[in-house]
């Protein structure tokens, strides 16, 4: 006779009870995460911010988890349109936590001190970044960190500034050629590998017509296509290129098919955030 197993020895009542406990206990779950969604999408910008601003745009964002740690972020200081795409580690609600701190942080360092590029504006957030961890003794614990890319565009003299911190844009000229624009190869915070480590600033004049992208690591490191490999930065630059032409709408429309038939059956891998800005 063979062996009944553990769950053939539990009563049905009891069997039902925990089920309708876990039940309960999932439902409370996804409750408090989509209502934190909520939360995270009022951090962020909202339509009516952008319209201030003047520039046309589109923003795919789309987290793994229902919340994550992607976010994006504009503001306006003096004569000056910011813009900034930051990707902070893991997913779900810690992502999303540190998400929330790196848009507190851009808003007090940009609004109440004053800088003389963006980048020295990153040295101040890696600064309060590390002074927020550094408490901890575990390694494990004080490696939380952030990629993060800011642009700031002066719309009358053209004149266009960018610092990244492990990250980096796509500019795409009049002509609809696309180029990477590279930032430094450190992130914000992190194991702190760099000693005295600065933050440099790349100052472009750009013409009417012009584009950024702004963007996280979701798209490239999909799995997909016909052999279930990452898209890779290639494929992602080209997957812009073939919509650079179009409207900011068209675009994110364009944008969304593709990335929905390269991952097809395969599971989203990250959280997904890319912006465009017609300058």
């Amino acid at each position: 006779m063979e062996q009944e197993s553990l769950l053939d020895e539990i009563p049905y009542k009891e069997l039902k009870g925990a089920y309708h406990q876990l039940e309960k206990k999932n439902k409370d779950l996804l409750d408090g995460l989509y209502y934190a969604a909520f939360v995270q999408q009022g951090l962020l910008p909202q339509a009516r911010h952008f319209k201030k601003l003047k520039q046309p745009y589109f923003v795919y964002y789309n987290p793994l988890q229902i919340i994550g740690g992607d976010f994006f972020w504009i503001g306006k200081k003096e004569d000056w349109n910011l813009y900034a795409v930051g990707d902070c580690t893991g997913h779900g609600v810690s992502g999303a936590m540190l998400s929330a701190l790196a848009i507190g942080f851009l808003n007090y360092v940009i609004y109440s001190k004053q800088f003389e590029s963006v980048g020295a504006i990153l040295n101040e957030i890696d600064k309060k970044w590390i002074e927020t961890f550094n408490h901890f003794e575990d390694d494990d614990v004080n490696n939380d960190w952030m990629e993060l890319s800011l642009i700031a565009y002066n719309p009358t003299s053209q004149q266009l500034h960018f610092a990244g911190a492990g990250g980096s844009f796509l500019f795409s000229d009049h002509d609809h050629n696309i180029r990477r624009i590279r930032g430094n190869a450190y992130p914000i915070g992190g194991w702190q590998m760099e000693s005295n480590r600065r933050f440099d600033t790349r100052i472009m004049s750009v013409t009417p017509g012009s584009k950024i992208y702004l963007y996280s690591d979701g798209f490239k490191d999909q799995f997909g296509g016909a052999d279930n490999k990452r898209m890779g930065s290639q494929r992602f630059q080209q997957m812009l290129t073939s919509g650079n032409f179009l409207n900011s709408a068209d675009q994110k429309e364009l944008i969304e098919n593709q990335f929905n038939a390269w991952r097809n059956s395969t599971e989203q891998t990250d959280d997904v955030c890319l912006l465009r800005i017609d300058l």
